[in-house]
């Protein structure tokens, strides 16, 4: 269909970009964010995420159970990120505080 329409990635950014400057000249600055927004959709920089599930329908899992989960639906590599960011995430015994220096106090900034 692409093909004989004669669509392509480039041809549609050369669209939003004359979309773009027309916007701009005819002093509709909405217009002109928009068509850069698709520019960016269409270049893979924006990319929209939705929610499923309410909340806390995954409360009750455990980090295994939702690497586990990544794993069947993204592969094993997605996996293993996600376990490296979850081991990360874990303060090191090394990196916890002195037990005689306190947490500190609720809204404090550090």
């Amino acid at each position: 269909m692409t093909y004989k329409t004669k669509i392509s990635l480039e041809s549609l950014m050369s669209d939003l970009d004359a979309d773009r400057e027309l916007a701009r000249r005819l002093d509709q600055p909405s217009a002109a964010i928009q068509a850069t927004v698709v520019k960016a959709k269409l270049a893979g920089l924006m990319v929209e995420r939705k929610e499923s599930g309410a909340p806390g329908d995954f409360a009750s899992l455990s980090a295994e159970q939702i690497v586990a989960k990544v794993r069947a639906d993204h592969g094993e590599d997605v996996a293993k990120l996600l376990q490296a960011a979850l081991d990360k995430s874990e303060p090191a015994p090394s990196e916890a505080l002195p037990e005689d220096i306190p947490p500190p106090a609720s809204g404090m900034l550090n």
